[in-house]
Protein backbone atom coordinates (compact mmCIF):
# COMPACT_ATOMS: atom_id res chain seq x y z
CA UNK A 1 0.00 0.00 0.00
CA UNK A 2 1.30 4.06 -0.45
CA UNK A 3 2.17 5.48 2.18
CA UNK A 4 -0.22 7.86 3.54
CA UNK A 5 0.84 11.75 3.44
CA UNK A 6 1.96 12.85 7.16
CA UNK A 7 -0.26 15.09 9.04
CA UNK A 8 0.81 17.93 10.68
CA UNK A 9 -1.81 19.63 13.22
CA UNK A 10 -2.19 23.33 14.38
CA UNK A 11 -4.25 25.72 16.23
CA UNK A 12 -3.90 28.22 13.48
CA UNK A 13 -2.65 28.08 10.10
CA UNK A 14 -1.31 31.14 8.30
CA UNK A 15 -1.64 31.46 3.78
CA UNK A 16 1.20 34.20 3.04
CA UNK A 17 4.24 36.04 4.61
CA UNK A 18 3.32 39.56 3.60
CA UNK A 19 2.35 42.14 5.64
CA UNK A 20 -0.79 40.76 6.98
CA UNK A 21 0.61 37.00 7.49
CA UNK A 22 3.50 38.70 9.35
CA UNK A 23 0.94 40.69 11.61
CA UNK A 24 -1.47 38.29 11.83
CA UNK A 25 1.84 35.87 13.57
CA UNK A 26 3.18 38.70 15.59
CA UNK A 27 -0.44 39.04 17.49
CA UNK A 28 -1.22 35.46 18.03
CA UNK A 29 2.88 34.69 19.67
CA UNK A 30 2.37 37.64 21.47
CA UNK A 31 -1.26 36.64 22.59
CA UNK A 32 0.84 32.91 23.77
CA UNK A 33 -0.99 31.23 21.17
CA UNK A 34 1.73 29.57 19.59
CA UNK A 35 0.55 26.46 18.06
CA UNK A 36 1.13 28.39 14.26
CA UNK A 37 2.56 27.99 10.80
CA UNK A 38 2.95 30.08 7.76
CA UNK A 39 2.86 28.69 4.23
CA UNK A 40 4.41 30.97 1.83
CA UNK A 41 4.77 29.76 -1.58
CA UNK A 42 7.49 32.38 -2.61
CA UNK A 43 10.92 31.28 -1.06
CA UNK A 44 11.27 34.26 0.53
CA UNK A 45 9.18 37.49 2.90
CA UNK A 46 7.47 39.64 1.39
CA UNK A 47 4.43 38.94 -1.01
CA UNK A 48 3.87 41.28 -3.01
CA UNK A 49 7.24 42.97 -2.15
CA UNK A 50 8.75 39.71 -3.14
CA UNK A 51 7.14 39.17 -6.61
CA UNK A 52 7.14 42.85 -7.96
CA UNK A 53 11.17 43.13 -8.27
CA UNK A 54 10.81 45.50 -11.20
CA UNK A 55 13.05 48.88 -11.43
CA UNK A 56 12.01 51.48 -9.60
CA UNK A 57 9.02 49.36 -7.29
CA UNK A 58 8.20 51.37 -3.93
CA UNK A 59 5.29 52.65 -1.70
CA UNK A 60 3.66 55.50 -2.59
CA UNK A 61 2.07 55.93 0.83
CA UNK A 62 5.09 57.48 3.38
CA UNK A 63 6.91 54.56 5.26
CA UNK A 64 6.14 56.00 8.36
CA UNK A 65 2.43 54.85 7.82
CA UNK A 66 3.38 51.57 5.91
CA UNK A 67 4.38 50.34 8.88
CA UNK A 68 2.91 48.37 11.90
CA UNK A 69 2.43 50.82 14.42
CA UNK A 70 4.00 48.48 17.05
CA UNK A 71 7.00 48.60 14.79
CA UNK A 72 8.18 51.91 14.38
CA UNK A 73 11.61 51.91 15.88
CA UNK A 74 13.09 51.09 12.60
CA UNK A 75 15.77 53.59 10.62
CA UNK A 76 13.86 54.13 7.60
CA UNK A 77 16.12 56.37 4.98
CA UNK A 78 13.97 58.12 2.49
CA UNK A 79 10.05 58.77 2.98
CA UNK A 80 8.88 56.36 0.73
CA UNK A 81 10.41 53.40 1.24
CA UNK A 82 11.76 51.11 -1.70
CA UNK A 83 11.00 47.59 -2.57
CA UNK A 84 14.54 46.69 -0.90
CA UNK A 85 13.88 48.72 2.37
CA UNK A 86 10.31 47.43 2.87
CA UNK A 87 11.85 43.75 2.75
CA UNK A 88 14.59 45.11 5.21
CA UNK A 89 11.92 45.94 7.49
CA UNK A 90 10.12 42.76 7.33
CA UNK A 91 13.36 40.64 8.16
CA UNK A 92 13.21 43.17 11.10
CA UNK A 93 10.09 42.37 12.42
CA UNK A 94 10.96 38.43 12.07
CA UNK A 95 13.57 38.99 14.21
CA UNK A 96 12.54 41.18 16.79
CA UNK A 97 9.32 39.17 17.17
CA UNK A 98 11.05 35.60 16.79
CA UNK A 99 8.69 34.26 13.83
CA UNK A 100 11.80 32.32 11.50
CA UNK A 101 10.77 29.24 12.91
CA UNK A 102 7.27 29.65 12.31
CA UNK A 103 7.81 30.25 8.74
CA UNK A 104 7.69 27.78 5.83
CA UNK A 105 9.23 28.73 1.97
CA UNK A 106 8.59 27.15 -1.36
CA UNK A 107 5.09 25.85 0.49
CA UNK A 108 2.12 26.59 -2.33
CA UNK A 109 -0.98 25.76 -0.87
CA UNK A 110 -3.46 23.95 -3.27
CA UNK A 111 -6.57 23.29 -1.46
CA UNK A 112 -7.98 24.06 2.17
CA UNK A 113 -11.40 22.22 2.94
CA UNK A 114 -13.70 22.52 5.94
CA UNK A 115 -14.11 19.20 7.60
CA UNK A 116 -17.32 19.64 9.56
CA UNK A 117 -17.37 16.51 11.49
CA UNK A 118 -13.89 17.43 13.12
CA UNK A 119 -14.23 21.08 12.89
CA UNK A 120 -11.08 21.66 11.41
CA UNK A 121 -9.49 22.93 8.14
CA UNK A 122 -7.51 20.40 5.78
CA UNK A 123 -4.75 22.40 4.26
CA UNK A 124 -2.94 20.20 1.30
CA UNK A 125 -0.73 21.81 -0.38
CA UNK A 126 1.10 21.12 -4.52
CA UNK A 127 4.14 19.33 -2.66
CA UNK A 128 1.55 16.89 -1.26
CA UNK A 129 1.74 18.18 2.89
CA UNK A 130 -1.14 18.40 4.79
CA UNK A 131 -2.30 20.59 7.66
CA UNK A 132 -4.95 20.24 9.76
CA UNK A 133 -6.05 23.35 11.97
CA UNK A 134 -9.13 24.83 13.89
CA UNK A 135 -8.18 27.92 12.27
CA UNK A 136 -7.68 29.08 8.78
CA UNK A 137 -6.26 32.74 8.04
CA UNK A 138 -5.70 33.69 4.13
CA UNK A 139 -3.19 36.65 3.89
CA UNK A 140 -3.10 36.40 0.09
CA UNK A 141 -4.04 40.06 -0.14
CA UNK A 142 -4.37 41.47 -3.77
CA UNK A 143 -1.66 42.20 -5.88
CA UNK A 144 -0.68 38.26 -6.85
CA UNK A 145 -2.18 37.23 -10.15
CA UNK A 146 -1.40 38.87 -12.78
CA UNK A 147 -3.52 40.80 -15.32
CA UNK A 148 -2.17 39.96 -18.59
CA UNK A 149 -4.58 40.93 -21.52
CA UNK A 150 -5.61 38.72 -24.24
CA UNK A 151 -3.96 40.15 -27.32
CA UNK A 152 -4.83 38.07 -30.68
CA UNK A 153 -1.27 37.18 -32.20
CA UNK A 154 0.63 37.46 -29.24
CA UNK A 155 1.94 34.17 -29.42
CA UNK A 156 4.12 34.87 -32.36
CA UNK A 157 6.00 37.64 -30.99
CA UNK A 158 9.55 37.35 -31.95
CA UNK A 159 10.69 39.52 -28.64
CA UNK A 160 10.60 39.02 -25.03
CA UNK A 161 7.49 39.71 -23.17
CA UNK A 162 7.23 39.85 -19.39
CA UNK A 163 4.99 41.00 -16.61
CA UNK A 164 6.42 43.72 -14.49
CA UNK A 165 5.68 41.40 -11.44
CA UNK A 166 7.62 38.53 -13.40
CA UNK A 167 10.68 40.96 -14.25
CA UNK A 168 13.01 39.64 -17.09
CA UNK A 169 16.36 40.80 -15.53
CA UNK A 170 18.34 38.79 -17.49
CA UNK A 171 17.01 41.32 -20.32
CA UNK A 172 19.32 43.76 -21.84
CA UNK A 173 17.34 47.29 -22.38
CA UNK A 174 20.01 49.14 -24.58
CA UNK A 175 19.54 49.49 -27.64
CA UNK A 176 16.46 47.96 -27.84
CA UNK A 177 12.54 49.18 -29.04
CA UNK A 178 10.43 48.33 -25.92
CA UNK A 179 6.96 48.40 -25.92
CA UNK A 180 4.77 48.80 -22.29
CA UNK A 181 1.29 48.35 -21.89
CA UNK A 182 -0.78 49.71 -19.86
CA UNK A 183 -0.04 52.95 -17.64
CA UNK A 184 -0.58 52.28 -14.04
CA UNK A 185 0.99 52.43 -11.08
CA UNK A 186 3.40 50.30 -11.34
CA UNK A 187 4.96 51.39 -15.28
CA UNK A 188 4.78 54.54 -13.60
CA UNK A 189 7.70 53.54 -11.52
CA UNK A 190 9.95 51.59 -14.12
CA UNK A 191 8.89 53.79 -16.97
CA UNK A 192 11.74 56.67 -16.41
CA UNK A 193 14.45 53.91 -15.47
CA UNK A 194 14.24 52.11 -18.14
CA UNK A 195 13.24 54.95 -20.80
CA UNK A 196 17.02 56.50 -20.22
CA UNK A 197 18.55 52.77 -21.49
CA UNK A 198 16.27 52.40 -24.33
CA UNK A 199 16.13 53.05 -28.01
CA UNK A 200 12.90 54.13 -28.10
CA UNK A 201 10.06 53.54 -25.80
CA UNK A 202 6.14 53.13 -26.91
CA UNK A 203 3.33 53.68 -24.13
CA UNK A 204 0.08 52.03 -25.02
CA UNK A 205 -2.02 53.58 -23.02
CA UNK A 206 -6.04 52.80 -22.68
CA UNK A 207 -6.83 55.89 -19.98
CA UNK A 208 -5.22 58.60 -19.02
CA UNK A 209 -4.30 59.09 -15.37
CA UNK A 210 -4.37 61.40 -12.99
CA UNK A 211 -0.93 62.03 -12.39
CA UNK A 212 0.32 64.41 -9.25
CA UNK A 213 4.29 64.88 -7.85
CA UNK A 214 5.64 62.75 -5.19
CA UNK A 215 7.57 64.71 -3.08
CA UNK A 216 10.35 62.05 -1.67
CA UNK A 217 12.82 63.74 0.91
CA UNK A 218 15.79 61.61 2.08
CA UNK A 219 15.16 61.45 6.11
CA UNK A 220 17.72 64.18 7.46
CA UNK A 221 19.58 63.48 10.54
CA UNK A 222 17.92 65.67 12.90
CA UNK A 223 14.80 63.65 11.76
CA UNK A 224 16.45 60.96 12.08
CA UNK A 225 17.57 61.90 15.42
CA UNK A 226 13.48 62.61 16.49
CA UNK A 227 12.70 59.58 15.55
CA UNK A 228 14.36 58.11 18.30
CA UNK A 229 12.24 58.77 20.65
CA UNK A 230 8.74 56.60 20.91
CA UNK A 231 6.68 59.74 21.70
CA UNK A 232 7.81 61.73 18.20
CA UNK A 233 7.81 58.65 16.14
CA UNK A 234 3.95 58.58 17.19
CA UNK A 235 2.86 62.13 16.23
CA UNK A 236 5.30 61.96 13.01
CA UNK A 237 2.68 58.97 12.44
CA UNK A 238 -0.86 60.36 13.14
CA UNK A 239 0.21 63.50 11.53
CA UNK A 240 0.55 61.23 7.98
CA UNK A 241 -2.43 59.62 8.84
CA UNK A 242 -4.69 62.55 9.55
CA UNK A 243 -3.12 63.54 5.90
CA UNK A 244 -4.05 60.52 4.23
CA UNK A 245 -7.70 60.85 6.04
CA UNK A 246 -8.88 64.02 5.17
CA UNK A 247 -7.55 62.82 1.14
CA UNK A 248 -10.63 60.65 1.43
CA UNK A 249 -12.73 64.31 1.11
CA UNK A 250 -12.22 63.59 -2.90
CA UNK A 251 -14.35 60.56 -2.96
CA UNK A 252 -17.56 62.98 -1.29
CA UNK A 253 -16.89 66.86 -2.54
CA UNK A 254 -16.73 67.77 -5.90
CA UNK A 255 -15.50 70.41 -4.97
CA UNK A 256 -12.45 69.23 -3.60
CA UNK A 257 -12.29 67.07 -7.03
CA UNK A 258 -12.30 69.81 -9.02
CA UNK A 259 -9.37 72.11 -7.47
CA UNK A 260 -7.70 68.69 -7.30
CA UNK A 261 -8.24 68.35 -11.05
CA UNK A 262 -7.32 71.71 -11.38
CA UNK A 263 -3.65 71.47 -9.68
CA UNK A 264 -3.16 67.92 -11.83
CA UNK A 265 -3.44 69.72 -15.05
CA UNK A 266 -1.30 72.73 -14.07
CA UNK A 267 1.48 69.83 -12.67
CA UNK A 268 0.82 68.17 -16.72
CA UNK A 269 1.10 71.66 -17.98
CA UNK A 270 4.52 71.87 -16.35
CA UNK A 271 5.98 68.81 -17.53
CA UNK A 272 4.63 68.00 -20.86
CA UNK A 273 5.46 70.50 -23.19
CA UNK A 274 4.72 68.60 -26.54
CA UNK A 275 0.69 69.91 -26.89
CA UNK A 276 -0.03 66.39 -28.89
CA UNK A 277 1.15 64.06 -26.00
CA UNK A 278 -0.39 67.05 -23.22
CA UNK A 279 -3.62 65.97 -25.02
CA UNK A 280 -3.64 62.17 -25.11
CA UNK A 281 -1.83 62.53 -21.40
CA UNK A 282 -5.26 65.09 -19.92
CA UNK A 283 -7.70 62.52 -17.99
CA UNK A 284 -11.52 62.84 -19.26
CA UNK A 285 -12.72 60.64 -16.33
CA UNK A 286 -13.14 62.19 -12.70
CA UNK A 287 -10.41 62.58 -10.37
CA UNK A 288 -10.59 59.47 -7.96
CA UNK A 289 -12.61 57.52 -10.23
CA UNK A 290 -9.21 55.12 -10.69
CA UNK A 291 -6.39 55.01 -8.67
CA UNK A 292 -3.96 58.12 -8.90
CA UNK A 293 -0.85 57.97 -9.75
CA UNK A 294 1.94 60.27 -7.58
CA UNK A 295 5.09 60.26 -9.70
CA UNK A 296 7.80 63.56 -10.02
CA UNK A 297 9.29 62.15 -13.33
CA UNK A 298 6.52 60.27 -15.30
CA UNK A 299 5.08 63.00 -17.31
CA UNK A 300 8.79 64.48 -17.71
CA UNK A 301 10.08 61.29 -18.98
CA UNK A 302 7.02 60.72 -21.12
CA UNK A 303 7.49 64.32 -22.85
CA UNK A 304 10.95 62.99 -24.17
CA UNK A 305 11.21 62.12 -28.24
CA UNK A 306 12.40 58.74 -27.98
CA UNK A 307 8.67 57.70 -26.05
CA UNK A 308 5.57 57.66 -27.58
CA UNK A 309 2.78 57.70 -26.25
CA UNK A 310 -0.30 55.57 -28.20
CA UNK A 311 -3.73 55.31 -27.62
CA UNK A 312 -5.14 53.67 -30.41
CA UNK A 313 -6.28 50.54 -29.51
CA UNK A 314 -4.08 47.18 -29.66
CA UNK A 315 -5.45 45.40 -32.70
CA UNK A 316 -2.64 42.51 -33.38
CA UNK A 317 0.50 41.19 -32.44
CA UNK A 318 2.38 40.28 -35.82
CA UNK A 319 6.11 38.74 -35.20
CA UNK A 320 7.76 41.52 -34.21
CA UNK A 321 5.25 44.03 -34.65
CA UNK A 322 2.00 45.57 -32.35
CA UNK A 323 -0.38 46.59 -35.08
CA UNK A 324 -3.27 49.51 -33.55
CA UNK A 325 -6.44 49.77 -34.71
CA UNK A 326 -5.05 52.27 -37.06
CA UNK A 327 -3.41 49.88 -38.98
CA UNK A 328 0.33 51.52 -37.96
CA UNK A 329 3.15 48.88 -37.12
CA UNK A 330 5.07 49.73 -34.30
CA UNK A 331 8.52 47.50 -34.47
CA UNK A 332 9.48 46.21 -31.09
CA UNK A 333 11.91 43.85 -28.73
CA UNK A 334 9.92 43.92 -26.04
CA UNK A 335 6.35 43.64 -24.62
CA UNK A 336 6.52 44.55 -20.89
CA UNK A 337 2.56 44.44 -19.27
CA UNK A 338 2.41 47.05 -16.99
CA UNK A 339 -1.26 45.99 -16.52
CA UNK A 340 -1.49 45.06 -12.55
CA UNK A 341 -3.07 42.13 -10.84
CA UNK A 342 -6.88 40.55 -11.16
CA UNK A 343 -7.53 42.13 -7.89
CA UNK A 344 -11.62 41.34 -8.16
CA UNK A 345 -10.35 37.55 -7.55
CA UNK A 346 -9.95 37.45 -4.30
CA UNK A 347 -8.10 33.85 -3.29
CA UNK A 348 -7.73 32.73 -6.81
CA UNK A 349 -4.62 31.00 -6.32
CA UNK A 350 -6.12 28.89 -4.18
CA UNK A 351 -9.32 26.53 -3.97
CA UNK A 352 -11.21 27.16 -0.27
CA UNK A 353 -14.11 24.86 0.26
CA UNK A 354 -16.67 25.42 3.23
CA UNK A 355 -18.97 23.39 5.68
CA UNK A 356 -21.57 22.66 2.68
CA UNK A 357 -18.70 21.43 0.31
CA UNK A 358 -18.70 24.53 -1.70
CA UNK A 359 -15.88 26.54 -2.78
CA UNK A 360 -15.85 29.69 -2.01
CA UNK A 361 -15.47 30.77 -5.99
CA UNK A 362 -18.85 28.54 -6.52
CA UNK A 363 -20.41 30.64 -3.66
CA UNK A 364 -19.10 34.21 -5.11
CA UNK A 365 -19.38 33.92 -8.92
CA UNK A 366 -17.37 37.04 -9.31
CA UNK A 367 -18.91 39.10 -6.87
CA UNK A 368 -16.63 38.82 -3.76
CA UNK A 369 -18.05 39.55 0.01
CA UNK A 370 -17.32 39.28 3.22
CA UNK A 371 -18.40 40.53 6.48
CA UNK A 372 -16.33 43.54 7.51
CA UNK A 373 -14.46 42.02 4.77
CA UNK A 374 -13.29 39.45 7.66
CA UNK A 375 -15.42 36.40 7.53
CA UNK A 376 -17.91 33.93 5.03
CA UNK A 377 -20.46 32.87 6.06
CA UNK A 378 -20.70 29.00 5.48
CA UNK A 379 -16.62 28.79 5.64
CA UNK A 380 -16.72 28.41 9.53
CA UNK A 381 -13.16 29.35 11.59
CA UNK A 382 -11.86 31.30 8.22
CA UNK A 383 -10.18 34.34 7.95
CA UNK A 384 -9.54 36.35 5.19
CA UNK A 385 -6.96 39.47 6.04
CA UNK A 386 -7.17 42.17 3.30
CA UNK A 387 -10.42 40.91 1.73
CA UNK A 388 -13.19 42.03 -0.21
CA UNK A 389 -14.42 46.05 0.32
CA UNK A 390 -11.13 47.06 2.79
CA UNK A 391 -9.34 48.58 0.48
CA UNK A 392 -8.76 52.02 1.69
CA UNK A 393 -7.29 55.39 0.56
CA UNK A 394 -5.05 55.68 4.10
CA UNK A 395 -2.45 52.84 4.26
CA UNK A 396 -3.79 49.08 4.19
CA UNK A 397 -1.25 47.92 6.80
CA UNK A 398 -3.54 50.20 8.99
CA UNK A 399 -6.59 48.39 7.66
CA UNK A 400 -4.58 44.97 8.34
CA UNK A 401 -3.74 45.85 11.97
CA UNK A 402 -7.31 46.32 12.62
CA UNK A 403 -7.97 43.10 10.65
CA UNK A 404 -5.51 41.15 12.73
CA UNK A 405 -6.55 42.59 16.19
CA UNK A 406 -10.68 41.21 15.10
CA UNK A 407 -9.53 38.07 13.90
CA UNK A 408 -6.95 37.39 16.90
CA UNK A 409 -10.31 37.61 19.36
CA UNK A 410 -12.07 35.01 17.29
CA UNK A 411 -9.33 32.52 17.56
CA UNK A 412 -8.62 32.63 21.70
CA UNK A 413 -12.23 31.42 21.74
CA UNK A 414 -11.63 28.50 19.11
CA UNK A 415 -8.19 27.53 20.65
CA UNK A 416 -9.29 27.94 23.81
CA UNK A 417 -12.47 25.94 23.80
CA UNK A 418 -14.95 28.45 24.37
CA UNK A 419 -16.17 28.21 20.60
CA UNK A 420 -15.39 24.82 18.54
CA UNK A 421 -16.91 26.77 15.55
CA UNK A 422 -17.63 29.89 14.19
CA UNK A 423 -19.44 31.24 11.19
CA UNK A 424 -21.09 34.62 10.39
CA UNK A 425 -24.24 34.73 10.22
CA UNK A 426 -25.80 34.85 6.01
CA UNK A 427 -28.08 38.27 7.63
CA UNK A 428 -25.46 39.92 9.27
CA UNK A 429 -23.11 39.55 5.92
CA UNK A 430 -25.59 40.77 4.08
CA UNK A 431 -27.01 43.54 5.90
CA UNK A 432 -23.32 44.41 6.01
CA UNK A 433 -22.85 44.59 2.06
CA UNK A 434 -25.98 46.16 1.32
CA UNK A 435 -24.41 49.03 3.29
CA UNK A 436 -21.54 49.07 1.57
CA UNK A 437 -22.65 49.10 -1.59
CA UNK A 438 -25.37 51.65 -1.16
CA UNK A 439 -22.77 54.36 -0.13
CA UNK A 440 -20.34 53.17 -2.47
CA UNK A 441 -23.01 54.44 -5.24
CA UNK A 442 -21.98 58.02 -4.39
CA UNK A 443 -18.28 57.95 -4.14
CA UNK A 444 -15.63 59.14 -6.92
CA UNK A 445 -15.09 55.29 -7.95
CA UNK A 446 -18.43 55.22 -9.07
CA UNK A 447 -18.48 57.88 -11.47
CA UNK A 448 -18.01 56.14 -14.90
CA UNK A 449 -15.12 54.35 -15.34
CA UNK A 450 -13.25 51.06 -15.39
CA UNK A 451 -10.54 50.12 -12.98
CA UNK A 452 -9.53 47.18 -11.13
CA UNK A 453 -11.65 47.89 -8.06
CA UNK A 454 -14.66 46.86 -9.91
CA UNK A 455 -15.80 43.46 -11.14
CA UNK A 456 -17.06 42.62 -14.51
CA UNK A 457 -20.11 43.80 -14.09
CA UNK A 458 -19.26 47.02 -12.56
CA UNK A 459 -20.07 46.18 -8.88
CA UNK A 460 -16.92 48.06 -6.22
CA UNK A 461 -15.57 44.86 -4.43
CA UNK A 462 -12.48 46.43 -3.47
CA UNK A 463 -12.65 49.50 -1.41
CA UNK A 464 -13.72 50.63 2.03
CA UNK A 465 -16.58 53.26 1.52
CA UNK A 466 -15.53 55.51 4.83
CA UNK A 467 -12.42 56.63 6.17
CA UNK A 468 -10.41 54.18 7.78
CA UNK A 469 -11.46 55.16 11.26
CA UNK A 470 -14.68 53.67 11.00
CA UNK A 471 -13.55 50.46 9.84
CA UNK A 472 -10.84 50.97 13.56
CA UNK A 473 -14.08 51.49 14.89
CA UNK A 474 -16.47 48.46 13.10
CA UNK A 475 -13.41 46.04 14.05
CA UNK A 476 -12.61 47.36 17.63
CA UNK A 477 -14.76 44.23 18.98
CA UNK A 478 -15.70 40.72 17.97
CA UNK A 479 -20.06 41.25 18.24
CA UNK A 480 -20.77 37.76 18.72
CA UNK A 481 -24.53 38.38 17.71
CA UNK A 482 -23.49 38.35 14.25
CA UNK A 483 -21.82 34.80 14.66
CA UNK A 484 -23.35 31.53 14.51
CA UNK A 485 -21.45 29.98 17.53
CA UNK A 486 -21.30 26.27 18.70
CA UNK A 487 -19.41 25.56 21.53
CA UNK A 488 -17.71 21.91 21.83
CA UNK A 489 -20.66 19.91 23.07
CA UNK A 490 -22.92 21.08 20.71
CA UNK A 491 -20.99 19.91 17.87
CA UNK A 492 -20.86 16.56 19.50
CA UNK A 493 -24.13 16.23 19.87
CA UNK A 494 -24.96 17.05 16.19
CA UNK A 495 -22.52 14.46 14.91
CA UNK A 496 -24.70 12.04 17.16
CA UNK A 497 -27.80 13.57 15.91
CA UNK A 498 -27.74 14.80 12.34
CA UNK A 499 -30.82 16.29 12.60
CA UNK A 500 -29.11 18.68 14.69
CA UNK A 501 -28.96 22.03 12.85
CA UNK A 502 -26.06 24.32 14.84
CA UNK A 503 -25.40 26.30 11.82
Amino acid sequence: MPEKNPVTAWDTVIIGAGFGGLAMAIRLKRAGLRNFVVLERSPDLGGVWWSNSYPGAACDVESRLYSYSFAQNFGWTQSHGDREEIRAYFRHCVGKYGLSSYLRFGVDVDEAAYDSARSLWVVRTRGGEIHEAKALVSACGLFNTPSIPDIPGVETFTGRAFHSSNWDHEFRFADKRVAVIGTGCSAAQFVPIIAGQVKSLGVFQRTAAWVSAKPEPMERPFHRFLMRFALMRRIDRWRIYVQYERGYVVQTNTAVRAAREKAALAFLASQVKDEDKRRKLTPTIAIGCKRNIRSSDLLATLDQPHVNVVTDKIDHVDGGSIVTADGRRHDVDAIIYGTGFTTTRFLSTLRIVGADGKSLDDVWQGAPEAYLGITVSGFPNFFVIYGPNTNAPSSIVFMIECQTRYILQAIRRIVSGRARVIDVRAEAQTKFNEEVQAELRGRAWTTGCKSYFMNASGRIVTQWHKPSRYYWWRTLRFNSRDYLIASRGDVDRAIADPRMNIR
